[in-house]
């Protein structure tokens, strides 16, 4: 089937659904798909992260290749470093504009800039290698992209209570969740070989255009943002006034706060090794050729994709911090898995249940979030919670380090084992966590 017949039959698929909000009053999983607008953005959204771990696995392979061998772990975990410092400098400004601009025409500027600076990173892979001032530009290009996602992602998260009202949000998002899930193992099995065939230059390409297809989602929508602030006389100081609200609104929530402390802290000690330094992991350590790294890989998509569904299927249960609590114990316990044995089963299993994990705290603690935040403060305390990724961002370089020093076996079993024992000792001091709960 070419192109142009795939895309009249998704366009299709949008058509024979009911085109308002009203419709979407039935309960059920799939309610948030009755709303055109939010049909929209998660048909853009599951073609995006479709396409996504061609970008994130691409960077990683092509400064493996070039890097001399006492650096390429410093240097991968730099990767990440670089997209941290974008994340955690544009994270809560992101946040700000969500919360003053039309956030449907804020993410058609951000996804319109990150389509040319990606196009931009794969035509410099493809034309050099990792080397000197190749290198430079590169990491320049990967900080700016980051903080147009850093922008991005609060203002997507602000905009699904605005489209779904209330009772529709946690299966709204757990269905963005599943929908990028149910698309990403069948992607990483398609990464490696496209990357061992064409080279990681082209394969960075093909994500890139993820962000295509989420412009020309936004462009068919007809949602406007209701709940905003004036977008006059936005300077510095309305700028910082406008994110110390924010900061000050998370932390005297109590279930907001320790809710995202416990995600950072998880988030800060396991992502890096297990996502960022995951690909060095799997191709060198375990011992997986590059062609069949997407067959491993894959095993966390399942386990994300089983986890989305049961979290769309049982959206109204109310304790959503049982569900932050219990997630973020059960990541711990499979990253051990994942870096306690050196064979394809213990990532494979380890995977799977990182995926699984990941998927339920992310979901459970975005929708608890969101349902207690003011929709006029949502963009700003979204943009604090995500902060926690640009913290595992810049974690990962000094952890790549100490990684490369005294080797990554022996790091990622001692990190599985902090991480639990931070995480069990925040759940007994601070037992809001365990028992947060939030109606629709």
């Amino acid at each position: 089937m070419g192109f142009a017949a795939t895309g009249r039959r998704l366009a299709d698929l949008i058509r024979l659904l009911p085109s308002d909000a009203s419709a979407a009053r039935s309960h059920g999983m799939f309610a948030p798909l009755a709303v055109r607008d939010f049909r929209l953005l998660f048909l853009g959204l599951l073609i995006a992260h479709a396409l996504s771990p061609f970008q994130f696995v691409a960077q990683i392979i092509w400064v493996q290749a070039s890097a001399e061998e006492d650096l390429r772990i410093v240097l991968v975990g730099l990767i990440a470093a670089v997209r941290g410092g974008g994340m955690l400098l544009f994270g809560l400004y992101g946040g700000a504009l969500a919360d003053r601009f039309d956030r449907r025409i804020l993410l058609i500027v951000t996804q319109l800039a990150a389509l040319g600076f990606n196009i931009a990173i794969g035509v410099l892979m493809i034309v050099g290698d990792a080397q000197g001032s190749n290198l430079v530009l590169f990491y320049a290009l990967v900080f700016v992209s980051s903080a147009l996602a850093s922008i991005d992602a609060p203002t997507r998260q602000a905009i699904v209570p605005d489209i779904l009202g209330r009772e529709r949000t946690t299966s709204g998002i757990a269905l963005n969740a599943a929908g990028g899930q149910v698309a990403l193992p069948v992607a990483l099995v398609g990464t490696g070989f496209v990357i061992a065939t064409f080279g990681p230059g082209v394969g960075y390409l093909v994500g890139a255009f993820g962000h295509l297809a989420e412009v020309v989602a936004l462009l068919l929508m007809r949602h406007r943002t209701q709940h905003r602030r004036p977008a006059t006389r936005f300077s510095l100081g309305n700028v910082l006034r406008d994110i110390g609200e924010g900061l000050a609104y998370t932390r005297r929530e109590p279930r907001i706060l320790w809710v995202v402390v416990l995600l950072v802290t998880m988030m800060g000690l396991g992502f890096p090794a297990v996502a960022n330094l995951g690909p060095t992991w799997i191709t060198t350590v375990v011992g997986v050729p590059v062609r069949d790294f997407g067959l491993v890989a894959a095993t966390w998509g399942i386990g994300a994709v089983l986890a989305s569904g049961m979290m769309a299927r049982f959206s109204g249960y109310e304790r959503k911090g049982r569900i932050v609590a219990l997630s973020a114990v059960g990541f711990g316990l499979s990253f051990l898995v994942f870096g306690g044995g050196h064979t394809p089963a213990n990532a494979v299993i380890g995977n799977f249940g990182l995926g699984i994990a990941m998927a339920t705290s992310q979901i459970a603690g975005t929708a608890l979030i969101q349902l207690v935040a003011p929709a006029g403060l949502r963009g700003r305390v979204m943009s604090v919670l995500n902060l926690n990724m640009g913290i595992a961002q810049i974690v990962t370089l000094p952890l790549a380090a100490l990684g490369q020093w005294v080797t990554l076996q022996v790091l990622f079993p001692a990190l599985a084992i902090l991480l639990l024992l931070v995480t069990v000792a925040i759940l007994l001091l601070r037992p809001v966590v365990w028992r947060s709960e939030v109606s629709a």
